[in-house]
């Protein structure tokens, strides 16, 4: 509506703030959500600005005149409404303006006329046009053209030359509205007076005055040039332009014509805001008795074909499950309940009893697949209708008794009463007939109230995170000496540059081989480990090293670990096997067979990787390593082949989480997560949430305890709803402890987000709090505006989620600006977001000024 627009302009309108509202991030992230249509979450920004202490008087007002802008464009006009009404609101000059705006938004029109009256006489009204332009837009909204004319005239006298020439155009609209073509051709400014925005309007209602004054080839001309200039039209003007273009092809005798540009225009734009007014011309053109392979009626089948998509959902990276449930877009599809709804009008029409019956089931699949559509009672009226034309009187009756019981339209249930009170009537009930046509009267207006009040009456009428060594004198001694110190020190300190200026200055020692396995253990243990290094000392060892320096097994053992750091599980397993084979009593056999089994499970020999795991883990139970290897038998039972496998698995689990090792936690963990991803829900939550409960803020384990908690709570939520609740706590309570963690707050804010959209609302209204979660999702996206942010995935997962819920509203502004926001950080995903922005726009018309 147009008052809705005039709202929007007023943001360049209301007073500067004073500096210390510039100082607080809340205020600016509360202006840049206003701008970007994001109502609700500027609310929030607002309402924490003003918990901020210290501020002044006016600092007060210009915050709570924000929060009431913000309230009244998201639709929560009763609370701009009392806030309002309260000082120090009320004593503004502007509050009149805003009372009249909370008004509109709350459909109370008349209220918010007279508020608006002041401005026709007084020039020094705040926001003056504004408020005579929304004040003709709501007149005309009651069907008041004469007084929207009147509220337009003072703004043809206006000192601002574009303001005067855009109230001559609206005023000129509204005179072809009442068929007063002559004056409203006198209104048209000249062309060369106006903006592209204004000529552009002007060219619209030229052309519908070439249709009104009956000359449709030029009045098709016009409107087409309309089509082929979309840059500056809004989107309602240029789809009001296909239907005039269809209209004068019409006119002109081109009927079949104008169903093709209808019919090509809905198929380039299936989301069009003019699909009501399109499909009740094809219903109009469409023959009173169509043939079964009617253009139009083929074309709705296609547009109304059950769709065969597939459930979405959002995977994430983590887990062995990798699945994340996510609540589906909910999907309106105008397209698919017009194209059912006027299917079934034209397949009734043919009269053949199949046709019939086809047609009123796809008035129960308009109720079905659509039941918030505003066609779902409709079709249930339809319905009723055609029941009373065959006879089906208590059918009739019960689908008009829902439709008068039904949350529609008063029009709506007014039509149902009226036909049941024909009903009655024909049958000789006049008590009920007359009961009944008072029931429509009362919500009928104009000519069909008063013909139901007329029949009412002929019813009664009828019857309703080494010291150094002292000198001994003995040169060569001391030497010896202070070379095996130095080997000594840089064996004690594993200082791997000491080791090797050893072995340069002394390649032949007696104890070389000790150093190049030291040296070549400290390449293997950097970090990241040096291969290379350790393998030239392994080269060198095998030409040069006596066997009483370093045993074969040393060497070996040294080749293995080489090959295991180096991942290649086709070097690693037989040598692994052979070590084993060769060494059975080597002091690093264990240590090799825990090498062999994590190189089965690499290689995905899961079955052979746990047999060698546990065998390793039944010597020396206690032992870290054989708990090491328990833990991997567990994880290779976990994927194993079998679902008797994955239950052993979760009993492996659990004997080394029931210990004090230090892989008790992560076993425990792991346990968690292999229950969720059985659906063992309940055994996961019971297992998790004394643990989450027993943890301090501090502890390290507090965050992967909790996600899984969080998970195993959301994921049972379909069952049991009150586990929302609970998944709900738990992100909270984790993102208190994560203030200063931007990386781990995005992850937390999305999955929090999540939740939330599956919440009902805890105000009493009918839905989920998707309000919330959009404002969880946006905060992520805004605490990196004064820096970068801290990691990619989670961040842009909660930007496109933001952006999912927006285009589910048709919020298309909104959606836009947040697409164009998340593109602005240059992140992995930044050309998807541009290129979704620049559709959106494409679609629904938003340009860029």
């Amino acid at each position: 509506m147009i008052f809705r627009s005039s709202v929007f302009t007023l943001l360049l309108a209301l007073p500067l703030s004073a500096a210390s509202l510039n100082e607080l991030s809340t205020w600016k992230q509360g202006n840049e959500a206003l701008a970007s249509g994001l109502w609700e979450v500027a609310t929030n920004r607002f309402e924490e600005a003003l918990k901020t202490p210290g501020l002044s008087e006016a600092d007060q007002r210009l915050l709570r005149l924000r929060r009431v802008e913000s309230w009244i464009r998201g639709d929560r006009g009763a609370e701009a409404l009392d806030q309002l009404n309260q000082a120090p609101l009320a004593e503004m000059p502007e509050a009149a303006f805003w009372r009249a705006q909370a008004l509109a938004g709350l459909g109370r029109y008349r209220e918010a006329v007279e508020v608006l009256a002041p401005a026709l006489t007084d020039e020094k009204v705040p926001f003056r046009p504004e408020s005579l332009l929304t004040r003709a837009s709501l007149q005309l909204s009651l069907n008041d053209r004469e007084g929207a004319l009147a509220s337009l005239e003072p703004l043809t006298r206006h000192t601002d030359p574009n303001t005067a020439r855009l109230a001559k155009l609206r005023q000129a609209a509204v005179l072809i509205d009442l068929g007063k073509f002559a004056e409203a051709r006198a209104l048209l400014p000249d062309e060369t007076s106006l903006d592209a925005a204004g000529r552009q309007e002007r060219t619209f209602l030229e052309a519908r005055l070439l249709l009104a004054e009956n000359n449709p080839e030029a009045a098709a001309s016009t409107f087409a040039v309309l089509l082929g200039q979309p840059q500056g039209q809004s989107l309602a003007r240029y789809h009001a332009a296909a239907l005039g273009l269809a209209d004068a092809l019409d006119a002109s005798g081109n009927r079949a014509g104008a169903v093709d540009s209808l019919l090509a225009f809905v198929q380039k734009f299936p989301n069009s805001p003019a699909l009501d007014a399109i499909f009740k011309r094809l219903l109009l053109w469409l023959p009173e008795q169509p043939a079964p392979n009617d253009a139009i009626l083929e074309r709705l089948a296609q547009w109304s074909a059950p769709s065969s998509a597939p459930a979405t959902g959002v995977f994430a990276s983590e887990g062995a499950s990798g699945a994340w449930p996510v609540k589906p877009a909910q999907e309106t599809n105008d397209l698919a309940a017009f194209a059912l709804f006027t299917r079934a009008i034209g397949l009734h029409r043919i009269g053949t009893p199949e046709a019939k019956a086809e047609a009123e089931r796809m008035l129960t699949r308009v109720r079905l697949d659509f039941p918030n559509h505003f066609l779902a009672p409709r079709a249930l009226l339809q319905s009723g209708q055609w029941m009373l034309e065959d006879g089906r009187t208590e059918r009739a009756f019960a689908a008009l008794e829902a439709v008068r019981q039904s949350t529609a339209p008063s029009r709506l249930k007014g039509e149902a009463a009226f036909l049941e009170a024909k009903a009655a009537y024909a049958r000789g009930q006049m008590a009920d007939a007359a009961k009944w046509f008072d029931e429509a009267a009362a919500s009928l207006e104009d000519r069909p109230g008063e013909i139901a009040e007329l029949n009412a009456a002929l019813a009664r009428l009828q019857n309703g995170s080494l010291p150094g060594i002292p000198p001994s004198g003995d040169s060569e001694r001391d030497a010896r000496l202070r070379t095996e110190l130095e080997l000594e020190r840089a064996l004690t300190v594993s200082s791997r540059e000491a080791l090797e200026r050893f072995l340069i200055a002394n390649p032949g020692h007696p104890r070389a081989g000790e150093a190049r396995m030291s040296v070549a253990d400290a390449a293997l243990r950097a970090q990241p480990p040096d291969l290379n290094g350790a393998r030239v000392q392994l080269d060198a060892l095998v030409a040069n090293s006596p066997s009483n320096q370093v045993s074969p097994e040393e060497i070996e053992w040294l080749r293995l670990r080489i090959a295991d750091l180096g991942g290649d599980v086709n070097e690693i397993i037989p040598l692994a096997r052979d070590f084993l084979s060769r060494y059975p009593k080597a002091p690093f056999a264990r240590e090799a067979a825990l090498v062999l089994g994590r190189g089965l499970y690499r290689n995905g020999d899961y079955n052979n990787a746990r047999l060698t795991l546990e065998k390793l883990a039944l010597t020396e139970p206690d032992s870290p390593l054989s708990q090491a290897a328990l833990l991997l038998a567990a994880r290779a039972a976990a994927l194993g082949a079998t679902a008797q496998s994955r239950e052993e698995a979760l009993a492996l689990f659990q004997r080394v989480g029931s210990g004090r090792g230090p892989l008790a936690p992560l076993a425990r963990l792991e346990h968690a997560r292999l229950l969720i991803d059985r659906n063992r829900l309940d055994d996961a939550i019971s297992a998790l949430q004394p643990w989450f409960d027993s943890l301090p803020a501090e502890d390290p384990l507090r965050l992967p305890v909790g996600l899984l908690l969080g998970e195993a709570l959301y994921a049972r939520g379909n069952a049991k709803p009150g586990s929302y609740a609970a998944a709900f706590d738990v992100y909270n309570r984790l993102l208190a402890d994560a203030k200063n963690q931007p990386a781990l707050l995005a992850r937390l804010h999305y999955r929090r987000g999540l939740t939330l959209e599956q919440l009902p609302r805890t105000d009493g209204v009918e839905g989920n709090r998707d309000a919330e979660a959009l404002d969880s999702y946006y905060s992520v996206l805004q605490s990196a505006n004064e820096q970068p942010p801290a990691e990619w995935e989670w961040f842009e997962n909660c930007g496109f989620r933001a952006l999912l819920l927006l285009e589910s509203a048709g919020r298309w502004d909104a959606a836009v600006a947040v697409a164009t926001k998340i593109a602005s950080f240059n992140g992995p995903r930044a050309a998807e977001a541009a290129a979704r922005a620049k559709q959106l726009r494409l679609d629904h018309m938003i340009f860029e000024e």
